[in-house]
């Protein structure tokens, strides 16, 4: 892979900017030079590091490449859960296929380069933690390891991460594990299988949760029950009841963690305001454990008051993509855009077999939850969303009601396309529905429902029998609770349904089994210097 190490330069020049202050700047230090072995001195440097990482994990809801909305979109919409609800051909994409994506399409090529910049970057970190002489600044011989562990869990779950998203979207992708310099560079990778892929996220994710905080009360380290829940997915996907037995293990290690626990009564800023204890954890000031919130394994953070990227501010475009255009209901001024959560420009939307999910008295469908009216003005007439008959469904309708689990916008300007807020990116609700899953295939019919009914209580939805768990009642849930944040692809894909399902539910889905995985990016394809197969019909 060609740009392999151009990739890790960009890295390294992200984390030199992160570090560059210095009250002595004029001296003269080239640092620059051999960036990484003057970062790569102690344990600070090595977390400054891969707060690098995970400001590149952030990109997934943010502008990465010049792509607004679509780096997101292609792991939710496209399914039975969610479609592309604007004439925007990058956007409808992940829905007419044939049409609209190929394996020339950049977005793809921007992706898939994104997750390496991640491998490259995590493989740095690795490779540099066992040079010599490093300050892990433990105090002792033990504490020294028990930092270097630390650091090295982080990034060993980071590139775990990274391949999740790659064996998803592609299937078979180069498995690169050491740190890339003139020594190894090579021009050719090859597509290395899936399951060689699984086992060594396995090792990985097994590393971090032996040597990561059971807490998450420093935000910028993630916990074992992240671990604990990747795992817990990717014993799913590898299949099999040895390792449905595994999922289940670690679910359950992740949900009897004290620290995490489901949110079940109102808290956080908002608390002596109308609303549901599920919509509190996606408030504007809940984000955090430090604010409250039990339920959220892993936050993405962000802050408005910062002013470059580099420094923890990322204009995340959660809000513009989920949220419908209605400013086009309602009077354009800043009265309506602080009124409803900020502008959305409605480039995704749910489908009409989410809308008919949710009973009345379901709290994740109140008007907490979604947008069904708006004011035309302050104090002005009210107008109602119309939801649409299935043979009535066309594409940029403005009336769509929308999740409000996104609502925010900066301070300074309401009409702003991004935000600027913490938001939650893995909670522990799905967690419990990954239990559920491993459950239901190991035939414990009645844990399952446990499981689900954990979450169905928490928002007074009617709770349902053991005879009742079905692999249709394991989705529904996961599209009642989850919609907008879970990566349904993977998910229909694990259930072997993400042709047949979306089919069924998406009116303008043109998916057949070739879409399952996505084409090779043509521009790896044509760099790689040797045979490089693309994936099948495309």
């Amino acid at each position: 892979m060609k740009n392999f190490k151009t990739q890790i330069a960009l890295f390294l020049g992200l984390v030199a900017l992160i570090t560059s202050c210095s009250d002595d700047f004029l001296v003269e230090e080239p640092k620059d030079a051999l960036f990484a072995d003057n970062l790569f001195e102690n344990r600070d440097g090595f977390q400054q590091g891969l707060n690098a990482v995970y400001a590149y994990a952030r990109q997934e809801r943010t502008q990465r490449g010049g792509a607004s909305h679509e780096v997101s979109l292609m792991w939710k919409t496209g399914t039975d859960v969610a479609w592309g609800n604007y004439t925007y051909n990058k956007v409808r994409a992940f829905d007419i296929y044939g049409v609209n994506l190929s394996p020339s399409e950049s977005l793809l090529n921007t992706v898939f380069n994104w997750l390496y910049d991640v491998v490259n970057a995590t493989n740095t970190i690795i490779a540099r933690s066992e040079v010599a002489g490093i300050d892990w600044q433990g105090g002792s011989a033990e504490g020294d390891l028990k930092a270097k562990n630390s650091i090295v869990a982080q990034a060993r779950l980071m590139r775990a991460w990274a391949y999740r998203h790659l064996t998803g979207s592609w299937g078979d992708v180069p498995l690169s594990l050491e740190e890339i310099d003139a020594t190894n560079f090579r021009t050719y990778w090859e597509r290395t299988p899936v399951a060689t892929i699984q086992a060594q996220m396995e090792q990985d994710l097994l590393f971090a949760e032996a040597n990561l905080p059971a807490d998450y009360s420093d935000g910028l380290i993630l916990s074992s029950a992240v671990a604990q829940h990747y795992l817990a997915e990717l014993y799913l996907t590898m299949g099999g009841d040895a390792n449905y037995a595994k999922a289940e293990i670690m679910a359950e290690k992740a949900i009897a963690n004290p620290n995490f626990k489901l949110i079940t009564e109102r808290f956080g800023a908002n608390k002596s305001n109308p609303g549901v204890p599920f919509m509190d954890q996606f408030g504007e000031e809940n984000a955090l454990p430090s604010q409250g919130n039990t339920e959220t394994l892993w936050s993405f953070l962000n802050a408005e008051e910062l002013t470059t990227t580099l420094s923890g501010n990322e204009d995340i475009h959660m809000r513009r993509t989920w949220v419908n255009r209605y400013y086009n209901l309602t009077s354009d001024d800043d009265w309506a855009f602080t009124q409803y959560g900020g502008r959305g420009i409605g480039r995704a939307a749910h489908t009409l077999y989410v809308e008919d999910l949710y009973e009345d008295q379901d709290d994740r469908y109140s008007e907490f939850a979604f947008s069904k009216s708006y004011l035309k003005s302050e104090g002005g007439d009210e107008v109602f969303t119309k939801v649409p008959t299935f043979d009535k469904w066309k594409v940029s309708d403005r009336y769509w009601p929308s999740t409000k689990k996104w609502d925010s916008y900066p301070s300074l300007d309401p009409r702003a396309s991004g935000q600027f807020n913490n938001m939650p990116y893995l909670r522990l609700a799905e967690t419990y529905l990954l239990a559920a899953e491993a459950e239901f295939r190991l035939s414990k019919f009645d844990q399952a429902a446990g499981h689900i009914n954990a979450l169905k209580t928490r928002s007074n939805a009617t709770t349902i029998t053991a005879g009742q768990v079905t692999v249709e009642a394991i989705l529904d849930e996961r599209a009642r609770e989850l919609f907008s944040e879970e990566h349904r692809r993977y998910t229909l894909n694990r259930f072997g349904l993400l042709v047949s399902r979306t089919q069924q539910y998406n009116k303008f889905s043109e998916i057949t089994d070739r879409d399952i995985l996505y084409p090779l990016p043509q521009d790896f394809i044509d760099s790689n210097e040797g045979p490089t197969p693309q994936n099948p019909l495309w």
